[in-house]
């Protein structure tokens, strides 16, 4: 009882200092470039409201108190501003008379081509990730980067830390935003907020917010800036915005993808501002599909995204790769974890190796896309093993029963328009066929995920075996995994398969569990707590 009456009082006193704080009337400033020549039709706002300055660069409208942040949607004719190595486009709202801006010209002006690099799910838990993230992803992103031709950006997909239970570990978002600095990484990078970067618990209003759900998000927004902004690039309107709807304040593993109705008015209002037949890329976490069925602003996101004919969405949040095409023009990409499997192994648990993407992006076109393995070469693809192979550990063993004379293949980023050829002794012979999805993971071992990954996971790791780990976590389906059976199962084999950008990828070798020695080169960690309750 004396412990419910502190946390009323706590309430009560909060509400009374939001009540007695008298705040600005209304936010303004200017935005201008270096030379101090006024900027006119930069998106400003408050993640609520939108505007655009005018021909002196001006800018103004009603302070309120949701508000947290100003700030700009930075156009395609300036640079990215950095200080301490991170994007700076936003200035917190404090009791001051303005607020400027002023940005740098593009030499040259606006870029006609650009990278852009998608990271879903760094989910560092411990330190020891952070220092598998610096030394796996990161150095791995700067080098990939110096071969790309253009200038290059990137963005995570969110799940930047990893909170287990109530048990936070945001406290390592500094850490992380530290090893994300443009310098170390090699371009600037914008984060996306995700289901494990929010704080718990929640047990009393913020001072000078009237709205109780926004504490959970507000560690994220001291660390990197607004959980929902956008920015320009090229041709390309590229926008980020948290997707992540908790059900209850005191549990943070219920929660669903959704927007709430003043997020979709924003993303109304920041896309009335780009011209007609740019592309726009949405950046999100938690992927749409399914979702869309479930939250009607899910679906009223994606009714406006098709409206302008040239959108894309980008989300991580599951650990596996999966392309989707809806119906009204608008594609998904589901982008494989720099974590992989929670940092257990270098690969994620639909088999793909802990990596991330890279759109080129020429005018207002994705022109090619690649998924770049962490560490390995981008010319490795897919995985190819035999039907009858055994995998797995001391803790589990799987026999896959598809039988000798079929082999197996894993092609991390196909899409549809991707072609394949199979060759058998040097003659083209066939193509692979796409296996149907299922979700079995029991006997008989012949569905259509990617048994050498989980036989590592599940049999030599053990997680999703034992230590409390949810087992389908390392189990996940795969939606890329073909088979082919051979006309001669002695025949030296040799896959290619070619995306929509014409790129030829191929692959004679065929994995066995010795391969395994691969994903274990890594520290030897020591037995980490689940943390359930």
């Amino acid at each position: 009882m004396k412990k419910l009456l502190i946390i009323v009082a706590s309430l009560a006193l909060s509400l009374s200092s939001f009540a007695a704080k008298v705040l600005p009337p209304e936010v303004k400033g200017r935005v201008t470039d270096t030379d101090g020549k006024p900027i006119a039709g930069v998106v400003v706002s408050d993640g609520i409201q939108v505007v655009l300055t005018d021909a002196e660069g001006k800018y103004c409208f009603p302070r309120i108190p949701e508000a947290y942040y100003v700030f700009i949607s930075i156009p395609s004719e300036y640079e990215i501003p950095i200080r301490q190595g991170q994007p700076v486009f936003f200035k917190k709202l404090e009791d001051r008379p303005a607020y400027n801006f002023v940005l740098k010209p593009l030499k040259g002006g606006p870029e006609k081509d650009f990278n852009l690099f998608l990271m879903a799910d760094p989910q560092c838990q411990w330190i020891w990730h952070v220092k598998r993230l610096r030394q796996e992803g990161i150095a791995d992103i700067k080098a990939y980067a110096r071969k790309c031709k253009g200038p290059d950006y990137a963005i995570t997909l969110g799940d930047i830390a990893y909170s287990e239970g109530y048990r936070n570990t945001n406290y390592l978002l500094p850490v992380i935003r530290s090893e994300f600095e443009a310098a170390k990484v090699g371009m600037p990078v914008f984060q996306t907020i995700g289901n494990h970067d929010f704080e718990y618990p929640l047990t009393a209003l913020e001072e000078g917010s009237p709205t109780i759900s926004m504490r959970r998000n507000r560690y994220f927004e001291d660390t990197f800036g607004p959980a929902n902004y956008s920015f320009n690039r090229g041709d390309a309107h590229i926008v980020s915005m948290f997707n992540v709807c908790f059900e209850t304040f005191g549990h943070p593993g219920k929660y669903h993808g959704d927007f709430t109705d003043s997020q979709v008015t924003w993303l109304e209002k920041d896309l009335a501002a780009v011209p007609a037949g740019k592309l726009v890329i949405l950046c999100v976490h938690i992927p749409f599909e399914g979702a869309v069925n479930k939250s009607p602003n899910m679906a009223k996101v994606l009714d406006i995204l098709g409206a302008r004919g040239n959108s894309r969405i980008v989300s991580g949040h599951t650990h596996t790769i999966k392309h989707i095409h809806y119906p009204n023009g608008v594609s998904e990409f589901v982008a494989g974890a720099m974590s992989g499997s929670w940092w257990w192994s270098k690969n994620c648990a639909d088999g793909t190796p802990n990596g991330y993407a890279v759109w080129k992006i020429s005018g207002n076109k994705v022109v090619s896309d690649i998924y770049k393995g962490q560490n390995f070469k981008d010319t490795y693809q897919m995985r190819i093993y035999r039907g009858d192979a055994e995998f797995g550990g001391e803790y589990e063993k799987f026999r896959l029963e598809h039988g000798g004379n079929t082999i197996l293949v894993n092609v991390w980023n196909w899409d549809e328009g991707w072609r394949s050829k199979v060759y058998e002794n040097g003659k083209l012979c066939g193509e692979l066929e796409k296996m149907p999805l299922t979700g079995e993971y029991e006997a008989p071992y012949n569905g259509s995920k990617d048994w050498w990954a989980i036989g590592y996971n599940v049999g030599v790791v053990g997680r999703g075996h034992i230590q409390g780990s949810t087992r389908n976590n390392y189990c996940s389906k795969n939606y890329h995994m073909f088979k082919y059976v051979l006309k001669d199962p002695a025949a030296k084999i040799k896959v290619e398969v070619f995306d929509n950008s014409g790129r030829k990828f191929s692959c004679s070798k065929i994995t066995t569990a010795e391969d395994y020695a691969t994903l274990a080169e890594r520290p030897k960690y020591p037995v980490e707590p689940s943390w359930e309750e």
